[in-house]
């Protein structure tokens, strides 16, 4: 631990509080509820706001921020601040990176994975191993004083993070982190706790990540044939995010919509190539064909237990499905649909019709658009239909991050959705 300018902590100071015991017994009490807390938590970066706000909590600071080691580079990941405005915290923060050898003091941490506790930020010695960059304060007319800098470490003593808590507040009772003996386990137990929560956290979106991965490869081989490209796996899994959010899911289900929507023609892989590939329209025998690919899918991702490998069963059986009744293959009617296969036929539809595919051109936006608005209540769901138009904002801008090569002039000749 070091601690400049040079001052008493860590000692053994007395202790002048008659209820030092229980005011240590509560504090152990309430760094076991953050460890509980912690251990919650899997998404990484609702796990990052509550490592920097339990943390500030248990050392009342009016501030705090984490940032996450990538190679030899600190990434800023979040900033909170009583004192400040949020937003104009995090835009000032966003994206900064910090080198691990450079002096700042975040750097500093993460290089030597010593704690640093600074009384005044302000008087740095100039023969400190570290520095303390102003900027910020001069941008936000803020003050930042003290500082404990805590180094996030793994089980091989390898530094994930760096936690700054700034500034304690009037409610702790001190100026600065000036700690007894006793504190100092707290401190380590606390920088332990989060950084046992940052590894498993980072190893669950690692595993996460290559899950997701894998079934968008899948789902990529699985549309290749009937050229589908993966920005439209990317575009239609996107809106249908976008619309689950509007109409009101929870997190989860927003997060396995997007997952699993991509699956959604994972059955044409059983079609045959000259169907899947004819330039034009189909016959009405190779139509029936095309038709029993949900079918197919639904018993390539049956039988799963996962979660959201059922969700792709049920999107791949029923997003050909109309509210009206005379979608396919079982002619479900309204809320018989369910709701996942609902969401998605509006996107993928949405998303078929403005791009170019080897039997027809692109539609104009206008056009596709008002196709949707026509077919409200007869092949797209009506709550369906005003949550995209209510998020057309966001659908427009994701049309254009994940746009295709430019399309073709539309040719009135072919206008038909296959599959």
């Amino acid at each position: 631990m070091i601690s400049l300018p040079l001052r008493q902590d860590w000692g053994d100071k007395a202790l002048t509080s008659p209820n030092r015991e229980q005011e240590l017994l509560q504090r152990i009490r309430k760094l076991t509820h953050i460890g509980i807390m912690l251990s919650k938590e899997r998404q990484l970066d609702r796990l990052l706001a509550t490592i920097v706000e339990e943390s500030r909590r248990f050392f009342f600071c009016e501030g705090g921020s984490l940032f996450t080691r990538e190679g030899e580079e600190l990434k800023f990941r979040i900033a909170q601040n009583d004192v400040l405005n949020q937003n104009i915290t995090s835009e000032n923060l966003k994206g900064k990176q910090i080198s691990v050898s450079a002096k700042s003091i975040a750097g500093f941490v993460a290089s030597s994975g010593e704690i640093l506790n600074i009384s005044d930020v302000y008087e740095i010695p100039e023969e400190a191993p570290y520095s303390f960059d102003p900027s910020f304060d001069t941008q936000n007319d803020y003050r930042t004083k003290s500082v404990l800098a805590l180094p996030l470490k793994d089980h091989n003593d390898r530094v994930l993070g760096v936690l700054q808590l700034i500034n304690p507040t009037r409610e702790s009772n001190i100026v600065s982190f000036d700690f007894v003996k006793d504190d100092q386990d707290l401190v380590d137990s606390l920088a332990s706790q989060a950084a046992i929560a940052l590894t498993n956290a980072k190893l669950i979106d690692n595993m996460r990540d290559a899950h997701v991965d894998t079934i968008f490869r899948l789902s990529v081989a699985a549309e290749y044939k009937d050229e589908d490209t993966a920005s439209h796996l990317e575009r239609m899994s996107r809106y249908s995010a976008v619309l689950s959010r509007k109409m009101g899911f929870d997190d989860l289900f927003i997060d396995q919509i997007q997952l699993a929507s991509p699956m959604h023609d994972v059955g044409k892989i059983g079609i045959p190539d000259a169907i899947l590939m004819k330039p034009g329209k189909l016959t009405d025998k190779e139509f029936d064909i095309m038709r029993t690919h949900p079918q197919i899918g639904a018993r390539i991702l049956g039988g799963s237990s996962s979660p959201l490998l059922k969700m792709a069963e049920v999107i791949a059986l029923s997003h050909h499905e109309k509210w009206n009744g005379m979608g396919y293959p079982n002619k479900l009617k309204g809320e018989e649909i369910p709701i996942e296969g609902r969401i998605v036929a509006l996107a993928d539809v949405f998303d078929a019709l403005t791009s170019r595919r080897c039997y027809k051109p692109a539609w104009p936006l206008e056009r596709a658009l008002n196709l949707i608005k026509e077919t409200r209540e007869e092949h797209f769901d009506p709550a369906v239909v005003d949550a995209f138009f209510e998020s057309l904002d966001q659908i427009l801008e994701i049309k254009q991050r994940y746009a295709d090569e430019a399309p073709k002039e539309v040719d009135d000749h072919e206008t038909s959705i296959r599959g």
